[in-house]
């Protein structure tokens, strides 16, 4: 029985405002068979993966990867059995955590509103889509900082996975790294770290010069190279650091 039998609405009507909750989603960081997967389990409120791939007419390959990248996102959990049965993270839930997020992020940017224009500087900040391109502009400020690193981040254990020895290099010439992140993640030796639970987005900023600002599952990222950008969001951080002691 897929979607369209469960809901019983027309074909036509039934495409519309499934893609419309898929597109949305995706917004939020989701890929197109994710956010499809997702709804078609908040319908569903528990199945297994070959049931979703019925339910969401997607290939059941597709469907699996799904499912395990949105349990690592915190949108489903799972039920060991034979076979698995998926529950989807309550909406309410996301609802409350993606709003965090955009507050946060939105305080960030309004805090820096004007700062350029005000001292005759253009406003540049650059936006970068896809984790890999994110995850690459991180390496990159990771490789050319001179002085200094700070790093805000609940995902460090990712991180450290890609630039572990982009670290270890840095710290070789000299480099003092400053890392922010939550309980019981491991991070890199030698560095200077504090422990903060409720981390949400990744802020870096490299020789208090260069900043980057990301969403939580390194989708999407606004960069700048403007160091009254860097230095507005190092302080930020600071005040992280003194909140969490």
């Amino acid at each position: 029985m897929n979607l369209m039998d469960i809901l019983r609405l027309d074909l036509r009507e039934l495409e519309t405002e499934y893609r419309k909750l898929a597109s949305i989603l995706e917004k939020l960081g989701l890929s197109d068979y994710e956010a499809r997967t997702y709804v078609a389990l908040v319908v569903k409120n528990h199945a297994t993966a070959d049931e979703l791939a019925d339910v969401s007419m997607l290939p059941r390959t597709s469907v699996y990867k799904a499912l395990r990248t949105l349990e690592e996102k915190n949108y489903v959990t799972s039920t060991v059995g034979r076979p698995t049965t998926y529950h989807p993270v309550a909406v309410e839930e996301i609802r409350a955590r993606t709003l965090t997020e955009l507050n946060e992020m939105f305080d960030k940017l309004a805090s820096i509103k004007g700062m350029l224009s005000e001292k005759g500087t253009p406003q540049l900040v650059y936006t970068i889509i896809d984790k890999k391109r994110v995850m690459a502009k991180i390496g990159e400020m990771i490789e050319s900082a001179k002085r200094s690193i700070m790093l805000s981040t609940p995902v460090i254990a990712e991180i450290r996975s890609v630039h572990g020895q982009k670290f270890k290099d840095a710290i070789t010439r000299g480099v003092k790294i400053v890392i922010i992140t939550i309980p019981g993640a491991k991070v890199p030796e030698s560095t200077e770290v504090h422990r903060k639970a409720d981390l949400l987005a990744t802020d870096l900023i490299s020789d208090s010069e260069m900043a980057m600002i990301a969403s939580p599952d390194l989708e999407l990222c606004g960069f700048s190279d403007n160091p009254f950008i860097a230095e507005h969001l190092e302080r930020f951080m600071r005040m992280a650091i003194g909140r969490s002691k």
